[in-house]
């Protein structure tokens, strides 16, 4: 019996520390008209920081009012309780969204850099 409860004690406490290491992670930013979506692409523990990388892109086929507007992606998961840096592709406007997004042109910029890090989110993986 006592063996049943330190296994069950146990099993709870691994719960909690996994509850614990779940957080939300969103982007939010605004843009041109409501043709704009974002996505969350990839979430790499690169050092002592999460990069999130969200990617922009314009639906070509869909007519959209031409008003500023918000577009948002968010995912929870288990991952380690550290600083987020938010690097988002596809950006063709010229005013700041001034949230402390960095913007890239291309993955190709911070590809060397995410490939010495450890995936922890990846759609599709």
């Amino acid at each position: 019996m006592r063996i049943v409860l330190a296994i069950a004690l146990v099993m709870c406490l691994f719960s909690a520390a996994i509850a614990e290491n779940r957080k939300e992670i969103t982007v939010e930013l605004q843009v041109p008209d409501t043709t704009w979506t974002i996505q969350i692409t990839e979430v790499t523990e690169v050092g002592n920081e999460l990069w999130v990388v969200s990617h922009l892109s314009q639906a070509s086929d869909m007519m959209g009012a031409q008003v500023i507007s918000t577009v948002k992606d968010s995912i929870e998961l288990v991952a380690p309780d550290l600083p987020i840096k938010q690097f988002v592709t596809g950006k063709t406007w010229n005013w700041d969204n001034g949230k402390g997004y960095i913007f890239i042109s291309s993955i190709k910029d911070i590809e060397q850099k995410l490939g010495t890090g450890r995936i922890i989110y990846k759609p599709g993986k």
